[in-house]
């Protein structure tokens, strides 16, 4: 089982995670009304650090001042220190693996960058951080847009349940920046006053900065868990395969996760439901529905966007320590900003704190790709026994694990399955067009794709192409996980252009959209109907031993799933690098 030890929240509420739980408790926010944040024309409400406070809590760490560390960076690693001190680990051994959940990391570098070159890419900065603790270790990066935070937490159970490590510090970091903010506005997504989550009347999203932290490990005997201690039951991750920036109306993605996570579980034991609740029409609607279909419409529900705003790639780490620390304190959080619940389902929005005995929550988080993930987690209550068994795991011996077909694309040329199919000639100055027409594809909404997409979706289209598989029912067998170094810094760079020049200021949702690299995963899920878990990773360079474990590790922890497309998907400063792979998993009678 995996349960966590030790976990901190900094934020600009509190530097500590007691002390978030009880700005909370008292109402407290600190979503303020900006004019011209960031030099940006529209005002908004956001939440954002006190960087004085934030440098002395990073000083008291570091006898060397603050120089050298990003805003991002610094949080990041206050978080983890508070988290790995209360777990009173040794992080410097290298049974401890660091994994970074970020949307964005220091993409405000794009404008201006003291720092050296690659410190705009997120697998630098999740290095640094391990590099801080003398973790000897490569970090996990999990770029997964909205729920890279619970999707880190679920690759740190797979992690653990694989036995290559003995604990895992998840850190969820986000700061923001022009580009972030300016981009939520081309989506005309942010709110101009305090957001309402659920509520009849809501009319978009607050941002805010955050770091938050948790360190896990794992057990197999219950009496080893600490009073009071977070388990992690269960979690699951899959796409909508609907849109890439519109949620599906009808919840499938969310529903299926739910269903998932829930399956043999005595759902009455369910205390609280904490959702992603942005408090935008599209979001909160489908987790209503999500929630109603589930049957769950009776169980409390509350947000907590609106003391903190949505803080990105920390609000799943985040919202998983408060809603922690509400049943250590046996109560529910108030749904703040909510007045009159108005959704397209029914749901029981929490309005004001309720004490509680439970010993169960369940955390939902939705966000662009089409992806979709719960997390079930319960509390120690003194001596009790678990009920059910945490995280199933795949019997291996049982089960046998092929490479149907692999694709193969860099600036020269496409490789299937071994063989040369496409050469680029001398007078090609569209790489991704030409192969697109050469294997002959239909698919007009390719040509609205960044690079990096084409890259993906070119490289799927031709690993499937000789598959016989259901191409109009969308498949929760199957699943897309990709890495790889950049993120989706090619399309960063020609977002910033659009923001650079204040005389010529034209932030365009069309490309923002793009600055996500998880998108690859959400192109290839629409095109392709897939249903189950779509994950996307960056790490340093290419290891065809990290995909293998990558693979097995899905796997493991989908034991539902029968095909994975996975793989690198590269595309960096005009240079493309995509070794992709179709995987096949059939259980031995």
């Amino acid at each position: 089982m995996i349960y966590s030890i030790g976990d901190s929240i900094i934020s600009p509420l509190a530097m500590t995670s007691h002390g978030n739980f009880d700005a909370i408790l008292r109402g407290e926010s600190r979503l303020q009304y900006y004019e011209h944040a960031f030099g940006l024309p529209e005002p908004c409400f956001l939440s954002l650090f006190d960087e004085v406070r934030l440098d002395q809590s990073f000083s008291a760490l570091w006898d060397y001042g603050t120089a050298g560390y990003t805003k991002m960076e610094k949080a990041a690693i206050i978080a983890a220190s508070q988290a790995i001190e209360e777990a009173n680990i040794a992080a410097d051994r290298d049974n401890v693996i660091f994994i970074l959940s970020t949307t964005k990391g220091n993409v405000d570098l794009l404008e201006e960058n003291p720092y050296e070159p690659e410190r705009v890419y997120l697998w630098r900065s999740a290095q640094l951080i391990a590099e801080f603790f003398d973790n000897p270790n490569t970090p996990v990066v999990v770029s997964n847009a909205c729920i890279s935070g619970c999707a880190a937490q679920i690759t740190a159970a797979n992690l653990l349940n694989a036995g290559r490590y003995q604990y895992a510090v998840v850190v969820g970091a986000e700061t923001l920046s022009k580009f972030i903010v300016s981009g939520f506005q081309s989506f005309k997504a942010l709110s101009k006053e305090r957001c309402k989550p659920f509520d009849a009347n809501r009319c978009g999203l607050n941002l805010g900065e955050a770091a938050a932290a948790i360190v896990y490990t794992t057990g197999s005997d219950f009496t080893q868990v600490p009073n009071n201690a977070l388990i992690l039951r269960a979690g699951a991750i899959n796409n909508d395969a609907n849109h890439i920036s519109g949620p599906s109306r009808t919840g499938e993605g969310l529903l299926r996760s739910i269903t998932k996570v829930t399956r043999g579980y005595d759902t009455s034991r369910i205390t609280f439901i904490n959702a992603h609740g942005t408090a935008t029409p599209y979001n909160d609607d489908m987790e209503s529905v999500a929630i109603y279909r589930a049957g769950l419409q009776d169980t409390p529900v509350n947000s907590l966007k609106g003391y903190f705003g949505h803080t990105l790639g920390a609000a799943g780490v985040l919202e998983t320590i408060l809603s922690h620390q509400a049943l250590k304190h046996q109560t529910v959080i108030r749904s703040m900003g909510t007045d009159t619940p108005g959704t397209a389902s029914p749901v029981n929005v929490v309005l004001q704190p309720q004490p509680t005995s439970g010993d169960a929550f369940m955390k939902l988080i939705s966000g662009f790709g089409g992806s979709n993930a719960a997390l079930l987690m319960e509390i120690k209550r003194n001596n009790e026994s678990v009920k059910t068994q945490c995280i199933a795991s795949l019997q291996r011996e049982k089960t046998t694990i092929s490479v149907i077909s692999e694709c193969k694309i860099n600036d020269d040329s496409v490789i299937l399955n071994g063989q040369t199919i496409i050469t680029r000639t001398g007078e090609s100055d569209n790489w991704m067009a030409d192969i697109y027409h050469s294997i002959g594809m239909q698919y007009p909404k390719f040509f609205k794709m960044d690079n990096l997409c084409k890259a993906g979706t070119l490289a799927a289209e031709l690993l499937l192409k000789d598959v016989d598989f259901d191409r109009e029912t969308v498949k929760p067998d199957w699943a897309v996980v990709l890495m790889n170094q950049a993120s989706s810094l090619d399309d960063d760079r020609h977002y910033q252009a659009t923001i650079q020049d204040a005389d010529n200021y034209y932030p365009s949702p069309a490309i923002f959209v793009y600055t996500l690299a998880n998108i690859v995963t959400g192109e290839i899920a629409i095109r392709h109907k897939i249903g189950g878990e779509s994950s996307f990773y960056v790490f340093p360079a290419f290891s065809s031993e990290l995909v293998q474990k990558t693979i097995d590790q899905c796997f493991a922890a989908n034991p539902e799933l029968t095909q994975i497309i996975c793989g690198w998907v590269d595309y960096d400063n005009g240079r493309c690098d995509v070794r992709m792979y179709l995987v096949q998993l059939t259980i031995n009678n």
